[in-house]
């Protein structure tokens, strides 16, 4: 416990350290991000799906988000937060966790890991079809090139043909959000009431202390085990700390979510398996099929602003994820329409996680291992990883 605390004092006492001015690159990617001359409608930016004022996260409570050249289309998965994805390590199918517990895929960007760089993430949704729309960088690079205050900019730090080079033109747009996302400290605060809590800034209520002793009780809840406060992987070999996530991919089944049904017409997300990453496609080899239905543990930090929850926004509520995880096979009717594991493919229940608690101690007619009120205290727990919190009056770190 000690050594966490003093990685999160740490941690905490660099963020609330004075933040530097941005680079001229961080803050070029800092004007595009807010900016809809990036997408073809000319109706889109960054910031509309990732909204800065609810945490880079969208402000709407659709399941996947519109865009598209005419706004017409649908994304396939729920948009995730931008928040605290400066440490991520870079993905491996055998990633190793510092506290030996386990080996296994892990780390990249996006739900599915396929990116290595949070730059590299940021490309993507300026070319797919059903976000910005963009036949391809060159046509963003033309409308930068018309724009001389662009133009100016991008040619000041990239040389003058940068906007006349595809290559170039996306290894300049790259950088210049990868450097905003990680300069800039609204992206990673660590503000919320819990940093303060650990720093002796601020008293956690009974509920909330209650709600901690149970997300970290193994025997119980177990969240902590996905959900790491502790030392985990990170970027380059570096060690994380506090980012409740420990950036490994699971298969928890979440159930299907028909509302997304016309935006999926490939069938099944299979996360890892695609249809969005290719590479680990159980038609390259057989053996990927261990990887289908995996999912990137997305961290905890600001969850209670979130709309949507999981890959495929099926939950609107903590209280149903929480639900969920305490009754998922004890009483599956009421996840699953059609039948167990319902949005993966049939026979795919031995990919899904049935060895970690909650999950072990599930069976038809078991007894959850939390209560309501438990549910309850473990949610008020996690409303304390807000950013924003404001520090009590005349509280002094002890």
């Amino acid at each position: 416990m000690r050594t966490l605390l003093v990685a999160l004092l740490i941690v905490a006492d660099m963020a609330l350290a004075q933040a530097a001015p941005l680079s001229p690159s961080a803050s070029l990617g800092r004007d595009l991000f807010t900016d809809p001359i990036l997408s073809a409608s000319g109706r889109q930016s960054c910031a509309s799906c990732h909204d800065p004022a609810n945490h880079y996260a969208p402000s709407n409570d659709l399941a996947v988000q519109p865009g598209g050249r005419h706004m017409e289309r649908h994304g396939i998965r729920a948009v995730p937060s931008l928040t605290y994805l400066d440490e991520a390590p870079a993905f491996s199918t055998a990633l190793g966790n510092p506290d030996g517990s386990e080996s296994g895929p892990g780390g990249g960007f996006d739900w599915d890991g396929r990116f290595d760089s949070i730059g590299a993430q940021s490309l993507m949704p300026l070319t797919t079809a059903y976000e910005m729309a963009n036949p391809d960088i060159m046509s963003i690079l033309r409308r930068l090139a018309d724009n001389t205050g662009y133009a100016t900019r991008f040619r000041a730090l990239f040389g003058k043909m940068v906007l006349m080079d595809e290559k170039q033109g996306a290894k300049a747009l790259s950088r210049v959000f990868g450097a905003y996302q990680h300069e800039d400290p609204s992206f990673h605060p660590y503000t919320s009431k819990y940093d303060f809590y650990v720093r002796g800034l601020a008293t956690l209520t009974p509920a909330e202390a209650r709600g901690m002793v149970l997300f970290n009780d193994a025997e119980r809840a177990n969240c902590a085990a996905c959900h790491t406060a502790g030392v985990g992987p990170g970027r380059d070999g570096a060690l994380s700390s506090g980012q409740f996530t420990d950036f490994f991919f699971r298969a928890v089944g979440a159930p299907h979510n028909p509302a997304i049904d016309k935006d999926l017409p490939e069938g099944n997300d299979l996360g890892l398996c695609g249809p969005l990453r290719r590479d680990l496609s159980p038609a390259r080899d057989p053996a990927n099929r261990r990887f289908c239905g995996q999912f990137m543990t997305p961290t905890l930090r600001n969850v209670a602003t979130r709309h949507v929850f999981f890959h495929n926004g099926v939950f609107r509520s903590l209280r149903d994820v929480m639900d969920f995880y305490v009754t998922r096979d004890i009483t599956p009717q009421r996840w699953y329409r059609k039948r167990i594991y319902d949005d993966l493919p049939s026979g795919a229940a031995a990919l899904i996680d049935h060895d970690d608690m909650p999950f072990a101690a599930q069976h038809p007619g078991a007894r959850p291992v939390l209560s309501q009120q438990e549910e309850d205290d473990i949610i008020a727990f996690m409303g304390t990883l807000t950013d924003g919190y404001t520090i009590p009056t005349g509280r002094k770190p002890h």
